[in-house]
């Protein structure tokens, strides 16, 4: 249960910290919303996620999303928020992110006084700042959740954190990072001397037929996921808004002509 407060708050259970003594497990912090708290190093505390969840939403079970760069797993709760976690490994910008880590309780002053709100995500980005992220499709947006974003933006402002709401990408360039995404994995990963030669040959523009047949030409489907693991490395551009297919134009990022669709 969480305390009542007269101010907003913060409340999160860490993962790795001493028992309190006696042998009792460990209690959930809490903290008053503040710079100090906003500024602590939350990647060492490591929250566990604070919502019990049957997770079943729009026929979709929740699943565990791999996070490379942690070696871990992301609790998804809805498929839109496995889409959006997709996305975020795919964009590069966060080094690590945790699933619904804590609970904003409103205090006095707040239009939603007495209530509480768990963001779906915590997300470290690469240059060590931190965020809280929202799932939410445009569609869904009412005048209650519009509330709850607007509340939650107003903490993260007094915890100098980003915030945002994510609200969907275009329907057909998520299925064709679902596809490249099969591919991200280290194993998938081209030997140096073959990416030299893929990047080579994709200066000016290629197929991922063509790409496959001069990086390995005794057998052109084993090339692929060496191919599609440099797109989702992104060393190679594509047009994720058309189709996928073996003629999708690869084309080396340094080279994309200006005004390209590469993404969505």
């Amino acid at each position: 249960m969480r305390r009542r407060s007269p101010h907003t708050e913060l409340h999160w259970v860490p993962r790795s910290i001493d028992s309190l003594p006696g042998g009792s497990r460990v209690r959930q912090d809490h903290s008053p919303v503040s710079r100090e708290v906003g500024q602590r190093d939350w990647a060492s505390i490591d929250p566990m996620r604070v919502r019990t969840s049957k997770g079943v939403r729009h026929r979709f079970t929740n699943s565990m999303y791999f996070w490379q760069r942690t070696r871990s797993h992301v609790w998804c709760e809805s498929q839109e928020e496995r889409w959006e976690v997709l996305w975020l490994d795919y964009g590069g910008q966060v080094e690590r992110l945790w699933s619904q880590p804590m609970a904003l309780a409103f205090g006095r002053g707040s239009r939603l006084a007495g209530y509480s709100h768990v963001p779906d995500f915590l997300a470290q980005f690469t240059d060590g700042s931190y965020g809280l992220l929202d799932v939410r499709p445009e569609e869904q947006l009412k005048l209650k959740a519009r509330l709850q974003f607007d509340e939650t933006a107003k903490v993260c402002d007094t915890l100098g954190w980003h915030y945002r709401v994510l609200t969907g990408h275009d329907p057909l360039a998520t299925r064709n990072l679902d596809c490249l995404s099969a591919s991200r994995h280290e194993r998938c990963t081209p030997a140096p001397g073959v990416e030299a030669l893929i990047l080579d040959a994709a200066r000016d523009g290629r197929t991922r037929r063509e790409l496959c047949e001069i990086a390995s030409p005794e057998c052109p489907p084993l090339a692929a996921a060496w191919v599609d693991n440099l797109a989702w490395r992104r060393r190679l551009c594509l047009d994720l808004g058309a189709v996928f297919s073996s003629d999708t134009v690869y084309m080396t990022s340094e080279h994309i002509p200006e005004g390209t669709s590469v993404g969505a």
